[in-house]
C-alpha cells in the first residue's frame, strides 16, 4: 500500500493505519506539502478530521460530520457573543465564519483567532487517537484563505489536553459519543456524594444526560469546557453508572448510500475514506456472489463495482443487477484498471452507467459520484 504523505507526486488519496497523525503531520510540515489530510478513527463511525495545508502550515482544520454539534459548543467557549444560526448545507463552520467576516459581524482579527482555536481544538483530537486511517489530497479547496499558522505554533500550547484525552480515551473514545444514565438512583447518589452543585443544578444535569446529547451538545448546555466534563463522567463510566452510546447509530442515518463491491481491501478503504468524509455511507461488500441480497436489503443510491471479481466478474454482476426490479434504475459505475475502448463499450452494453479507471484521483471518483446520485435523486422526485 502507498503511504498517503510519502506519495505526495500522487493526487490520489490512500490510507494507512500504522502511521500516527502526528508523524502525519510532522511529514507534511517537513516537506512544505499543500493539500488536505483526512484523518479517520476506524473504530467511531461517521466522523472524520480534515486538517488544511499550505506549504507546510496550518490553514484550517475541523471535523467532517458533528460539524453543527461542535462548531456551537466552540463558538459558545470562544465567542459568545456572536449569535450562531444553523449552518445551511453544503455551508461549512469555515464559510459560515468567512460570511461573518464578510457582513461586518466579526473583524478579520477576530476570525483569524476563531479559525486558529478551531484548528488547535480538532488538531487536538487527531493526535489522541491510537489508530487512524489516512488519506491525502493535493487540492486544498478553501477560499478565502484566512489563515497560516506553523504546525509548531498550534501543537504546542496543546500538551497538557493531549495526554488528558489520552488516559480517557478508553472510556470516552470521542467528544461525539453520547453519554447516558444507566442507573438513575446511583447516578443522583454519586453526584451528591461529589457535592458537584445545588439540586436545581443536579437535576439539569439528569436531564442534560436524558437527551441523547453528543459530549459537545451537553458541554454546550451547561456552559462547561469539555475536557472538565469528560473528566467528572469517566469515574461514572467506570463504575458502571453512565454509559456511551456512538455519535450515531444506522437508524437515524439519512447519509445516501454507496455499495462498493471489489475484492480489495485498500480500494475498499481508499472509497470509504473518499466518500464518507463527504456525506456519504459505504456498504462494502467482499463478495460479489452476495451482492444482490445485500443491494436489494439496503437499497444504495449508487454502486461502485470491480470489473475483475473471482466467482463473478463485474460485467457479469453488471447484468445480473439489470435485471432486478428493485435495482434496474440504480447508477452503476465500473470502477477497474482496464482503459479500453472495448472494456467501456462492453461495460455500457451489460448497463453501467459510467466507468472510472483505478487509480483514481478523489476529486475524480466524488465527482461521478455526486453528479449520479444528484440525477438519480432529481428523477426519484
Amino acid at each position: 500500500m502507498v503511504d498517503p504523505i510519502e506519495a505526495q507526486t500522487q493526487s490520489t488519496t490512500s490510507t494507512k493505519s500504522n502511521v500516527s497523525a502526528a508523524k502525519a503531520l510532522h511529514e507534511i510540515a517537513k516537506k512544505k506539502l499543500s493539500g488536505q489530510l483526512t484523518i479517520r478513527d476506524p473504530n467511531v463511525d461517521s466522523i472524520y478530521w480534515r486538517i488544511y495545508v499550505g506549504n507546510g502550515q496550518v490553514l484550517y482544520a475541523g471535523s467532517i460530520g458533528g460539524q453543527q454539534e461542535r462548531f456551537r459548543y466552540l463558538l459558545q467557549q470562544n465567542c459568545p457573543q456572536l449569535e450562531f444560526s444553523q449552518l445551511e448545507k453544503p455551508q461549512s463552520d469555515y464559510q459560515y465564519l468567512c460570511q461573518c467576516w464578510q457582513s461586518g459581524r466579526l473583524s478579520l482579527q477576530q476570525v483569524r483567532q476563531l479559525l486558529f482555536l478551531l484548528s488547535q481544538e480538532a488538531i487536538l483530537h487527531t493526535l489522541t487517537l491510537p489508530e487512524v486511517q489516512l488519506g491525502f489530497d493535493k487540492k486544498i479547496g478553501l477560499d478565502p484563505l484566512l489563515l497560516s499558522a506553523s504546525l509548531q505554533q498550534t501543537v504546542a500550547p496543546l500538551q497538557n489536553s493531549i495526554n488528558q484525552w489520552k488516559q480517557l480515551q478508553v472510556d470516552i473514545p470521542s467528544p461525539f459519543h453520547r453519554p447516558f444514565i444507566k442507573e438513575l438512583e446511583k447516578f443522583a447518589q454519586a453526584v451528591y456524594q461529589r457535592k458537584t452543585g445545588k439540586p436545581q443544578q443536579i437535576d439539569f444535569l439528569t436531564q442534560t444526560l436524558s437527551q441523547n446529547y453528543c459530549l459537545y451538545e451537553v458541554a454546550t448546555k451547561l456552559k462547561m469546557d469539555i475536557l472538565k466534563l469528560a473528566i467528572f463522567l469517566q469515574p461514572l463510566i467506570r463504575a458502571d453508572i453512565i454509559g456511551m452510546n456512538p455519535y450515531r447509530s444506522s437508524q437515524n442515518d439519512n447519509r445516501p448510500i454507496v455499495a462498493c463491491i471489489d475484492d480489495s481491501k485498500t480500494v475498499q478503504r481508499n472509497v470509504k475514506l473518499i466518500l464518507e468524509s463527504s456525506g456519504y455511507r459505504v456498504i462494502e461488500i467482499m463478495e460479489p456472489a452476495r451482492a444482490l441480497t445485500t443491494l436489494v436489503r439496503d437499497k444504495p443510491s449508487l454502486v461502485l463495482m470491480d470489473i475483475s471479481m473471482p466467482e463473478i466478474d463485474g460485467y457479469e454482476l453488471c447484468r445480473m443487477l439489470r435485471l432486478s426490479s428493485a435495482l434496474k434504475e440504480v447508477p452503476i459505475v465500473m470502477l477497474t484498471g482496464r482503459d479500453g475502448l472495448v472494456d467501456r463499450i462492453r461495460a455500457r452494453m451489460v448497463g453501467a452507467t459510467s466507468y472510472v479507471t483505478k487509480p483514481f484521483q478523489p476529486q475524480q471518483l466524488l465527482s461521478v459520484v455526486n453528479e449520479l446520485v444528484n440525477s438519480s435523486q432529481i428523477e426519484a422526485s
